[in-house]
C-alpha cells in the first residue's frame, strides 16, 4: 500500500478510537491532519485523476468526512458541519459512479435536510430535495425530515415535537432539539 495511504488509515484509525471514547478534541485535532493529508491525494475531487490506489483513496476520504460530519453534530457545531457536508457531497454525487453506496448517505443528507430545516433555508431545503433521487426520497432519513417540513409548514407543532420520539437516526437528536425550541419560541411570541 502506498505510503501515504497507510498513514492516513492509521490516523483515521486513532480518530474513530478518539470518537468512540467520546474525545473530540482528539478527533478535531486528527481531522484536521487528516484533511491535509487527503490535498495530497490526486485521485479526490475536484481532480478525480485515476490513480492506481483511486478507489481506496475515495472511499477514506469519504469515511473520513462522514465522520467529520457526524463529529461536527456531535460538538454542536452548524458551521463545522456545514463545511464537512459540502467537503463530504462529491462523494455522494459526482464519485457515486466510482464507489459502493455508502451505508451513511441518507442518514446524512436527512442531517443535511434537518439543518437546513432548523435554519429556516426552507429554499435550499427544496433545492437540496429535488437533487434526490425517487429512491433517496423513500428512504425513512429523508422521508422523516420531509415529514417535519411538511408538519412544520402546516402549523401542526404537536407533530413536529412528537417526531423526536421517532428520529431513524441517533444524530438526528440534535437538530430535533433544536427544532423543539424553535416551536417552543413560536408558542412563546403568541
Amino acid at each position: 500500500m502506498d505510503p501515504k495511504l497507510t498513514e492516513v488509515s492509521q490516523i483515521f484509525n486513532r480518530f474513530k478510537a478518539a470518537f468512540v471514547r467520546n474525545d473530540y478534541d482528539n478527533c478535531s485535532n486528527l481531522l484536521s491532519q487528516l484533511k491535509v493529508l487527503l490535498t495530497g491525494f490526486r485521485s479526490l475531487p475536484p481532480l478525480f485523476e485515476d490513480t492506481p490506489n483511486a478507489v481506496h483513496e475515495l472511499t477514506i476520504a469519504r469515511d473520513i468526512y462522514e465522520h467529520a460530519v457526524v463529529l461536527s453534530v456531535k460538538t454542536e457545531d452548524q458551521d463545522a458541519f456545514e463545511r464537512d457536508f459540502f467537503q463530504l457531497k462529491p462523494y455522494y454525487t459526482d464519485a457515486s459512479n466510482r464507489l459502493p453506496p455508502s451505508p451513511q448517505e441518507y442518514p446524512i443528507l436527512g442531517l443535511n435536510l434537518l439543518r437546513l430545516l432548523v435554519q429556516n433555508r426552507i429554499a435550499e431545503f427544496h433545492t437540496e430535495l429535488e437533487l434526490l433521487s425517487p429512491t433517496a426520497l423513500e428512504n425513512p432519513c429523508i422521508n422523516h425530515a420531509v415529514e417535519l417540513e411538511q408538519s412544520f409548514m402546516e402549523g401542526a407543532y404537536n407533530r413536529v415535537l412528537s417526531a423526536r420520539q421517532t428520529v431513524p437516526h441517533d444524530t438526528y437528536v440534535y437538530f430535533m432539539d433544536l427544532l423543539a425550541k424553535t416551536v417552543r419560541d413560536i408558542f412563546v411570541e403568541d
